[in-house]
C-alpha cells in the first residue's frame, strides 16, 4: 500500500477511473481494483453524503426533467417560473453544492494498494489509465 496525497476531487476522479476499469479481466488487477474502490468509497462518504440533494429538491428536479422531456422547445418559461416559485430551494441546493466544490479542493492523504504495470490487463486503453494513474506504479 502507497499513501497517496491529493485533493479530494482527484480522489474522486480516481473512484470514477477505478468504477471504469472494474470491468477488465485479471484477478490481481480485479482485486486491486476493487480494494482501492471500497477504501476510497469508505474515506469519500461524506462528500457524498454533502452533496445529496434534499427530497423536496428531488421532487423538483423531477417535475423539471418531466417538463423538459414532454414539450422541450416549450418548456423553458414554465422551468424559469417554477424555479422563481421555488427560490429558496434553488438558492439553498446551489450553496450546497458550492460548499462541496469547495471541499474539492481540500487534501487529504489514502492508503491505497499500488497496482504494478505488470498486472495491467492489456485491453485497457489511454484513457482509462489516465484516471487511475495515480496508483499505477
Amino acid at each position: 500500500m502507497t499513501t497517496i496525497n491529493a485533493t479530494k476531487g482527484e480522489f474522486v476522479t480516481l473512484i470514477n477511473g477505478l468504477f471504469q476499469v472494474q470491468e477488465l479481466k485479471g484477478k490481481k488487477f480485479g482485486l486491486a481494483v476493487s480494494r482501492n474502490i471500497t477504501i476510497l468509497k469508505e474515506d469519500l462518504k461524506h462528500l457524498e453524503d454533502l452533496g445529496k440533494p434534499s427530497e423536496e429538491f428531488m421532487q423538483l428536479a423531477t417535475k423539471v426533467n418531466q417538463i423538459s422531456q414532454e414539450d422541450p422547445e416549450n418548456s423553458q418559461k414554465v422551468i424559469d417560473d417554477l424555479e422563481k416559485e421555488n427560490e429558496v430551494l434553488v438558492k439553498d441546493r446551489k450553496e450546497q453544492l458550492a460548499k462541496v466544490t469547495e471541499l474539492m479542493k481540500d487534501k487529504m492523504k489514502i492508503k491505497l494498494n499500488t497496482i504494478s504495470e505488470d498486472i495491467l490487463p492489456e485491453e485497457i486503453t489511454a484513457q482509462q489509465i489516465n484516471n487511475i494513474e495515480k496508483i499505477i506504479k
